[in-house]
């Protein structure tokens, strides 16, 4: 079993962004794509799902929208984050922690 993670934390306060939607979608090799997994971020500011992943969907790509506009509304200048990934090993755990502000944002890789 996949198991993808997300970590969402406000560099403008150093709180823990709660609340914010976030929207996996699975893009196949003909370029189509369909929503995957929708959930928003816990109190911590996190996401956690298991997927059963099959060999097709191994060999997708996936993209992760985080909508930030109405988690910062005094400011909306980065409305949403777009972050395409893989996901080609059935039994991996990839963990993406995103440093957020109302005009900015840091991602990487974690193992």
């Amino acid at each position: 079993m996949a198991t993808l993670s997300s970590h969402l934390l406000n560099s403008s306060n150093g709180s823990h962004a709660s609340g914010v939607k976030v929207i996996i979608n699975q893009i196949n090799r003909s370029g189509l794509k369909k929503t995957f997994y929708e959930t928003e971020t816990d109190e911590e500011g996190r996401i956690i799902k298991n997927f059963e992943l099959s060999e097709n969907d191994c060999a997708c790509e996936y993209e992760m929208i985080c909508k930030t506009a109405e988690y910062f509304s005094e400011k909306k200048i980065v409305s949403e984050i777009t972050i395409k990934f893989k996901m080609e090993d059935p039994k991996k755990k990839y963990h993406l922690p995103i440093i957020i502000s109302p005009n900015g944002y840091s991602i990487w890789w974690s193992k």
